[in-house]
């Protein structure tokens, strides 16, 4: 699972990262719960990639629309080329969600939330979906999923699951809706190595996403 995340950085930082100069427009947040919008990269209409904020949460373009009885803020790695809400998007519509860090809830303590980010503070890139509904002119959503993996040996005890982070030198296959390859696609949706990450816990106040401040990522003490 991924269900909170962390955005702190400058839009600037994130476009730097994909190689762009545009950026889009958003506020830090250290609490961002899923059919908020987050920033992505894609590749647009005209080859290019651009930044842009998009709902999470995906809406697949032939839904009747955002439905809460659907979770649909995180893809399975291992089902996603097959999914028929996913497998499409996962063909050509693959984007790039850059994260200051995200949070995990341990499954045998309750609702104790940890903070998960890199260890030298660079941003996370998660792996992700995106879709276009639009039911007329007016009424249109750009959304997105993060894909999620088996845990590595860091979040092993938190969580079973975790978001899967691309490398670098990965961004430009995962962008490219050409390589449609599903079993090249498929080799990238592993976990990340743990020797990049730090995790530790944080004040309970994170589990309401009511509560959004900078202290929220402090350690734990």
């Amino acid at each position: 699972m991924c269900g909170r995340l962390v955005i702190y950085s400058p839009p600037e930082r994130y476009a730097e990262l994909f190689g762009i100069t545009s950026s889009c427009e958003m506020n830090p947040s250290y609490n961002i719960p899923p059919t908020s919008s987050i920033p992505a990269c894609r590749v647009n209409s005209k080859g290019e990639r651009e930044l842009s904020l998009m709902r999470w949460g995906l809406v697949p373009r032939w839904s009747k629309g955002p439905d809460s009885r659907y979770s649909m803020f995180n893809a399975r790695a291992e089902t996603v080329h097959e999914k028929p809400a996913y497998r499409t998007a996962f063909k050509k519509q693959r984007c790039l969600i850059p994260v200051d860090g995200f949070y995990e809830w341990t499954q045998n303590n309750g609702k104790q939330p940890y903070f998960i980010h890199r260890n030298n503070n660079d941003p996370l890139v998660l792996a992700g979906l995106w879709d276009h509904w639009q039911e007329n002119k007016t009424d249109a959503i750009d959304s997105c999923t993060i894909i999620v993996t088996g845990a590595n040996a860091l979040m092993r005890s938190i969580h079973d699951r975790m978001p899967v982070i691309l490398e670098p030198s990965q961004y430009d296959a995962w962008l490219d809706p050409t390589t449609q390859d599903s079993d090249d696609l498929r080799d990238m949706l592993k976990p990340y190595q743990p020797s990049d990450l730090e995790s530790f816990a944080v004040s309970r106040d994170v589990n309401s996403p009511k509560n959004d401040r900078p202290g929220l990522i402090n350690k734990m003490e």
